[in-house]
Formats: C-alpha cells, structure tokens, sequence
C-alpha cells in the first residue's frame, strides 16, 4: 500500500470511530447525579462507611498493635 492509500484507510478508520462515538447514549449530568444518589441511598444500610462496621473486630483496616515510641 502506497502512503495515500495508508492515509485513507486511517482516516475511514477515525471516521468509524467517531460514529461509534456518536452514537453513544449520554445522559444530563443532573440525570446522573440522580441516579447515583438513589443507588447511593438504597446501599447505605450495607455500607460500612455509611454506618460503621457491627464490631470493632470487622474492621479490616483497624491497626493490629498500638503505637510504640523506641
């Protein structure tokens, strides 16, 4: 394949691209912003960060041993 040849299939190539793009579905941001609080508000029972975890001995980030100065 000769340069302009290479050319034209790079540029069929971004221009399929750019229609796949296009025909992406978008929603509003306030549309989005919605739908993550109401996912947000229907797990906030099960989220520990939301209501911490049942026992201290749950926690998995919890330090094992306390600070010691040397």
């Amino acid at each position: 394949m000769n340069k302009f040849q290479e050319g034209i299939q790079a540029q069929r190539q971004l221009v399929e691209q750019l229609r796949i793009e296009a025909a992406v579905h978008r929603m509003t941001v306030s549309e989005s912003i919605a739908e993550i609080m109401k996912f947000c508000q229907q797990r906030q029972d099960e989220d520990v960060l939301m209501k911490g975890f049942p026992k201290q001995n749950d926690n998995p980030f919890k330090e094992k041993g306390g600070c010691s100065i040397i």
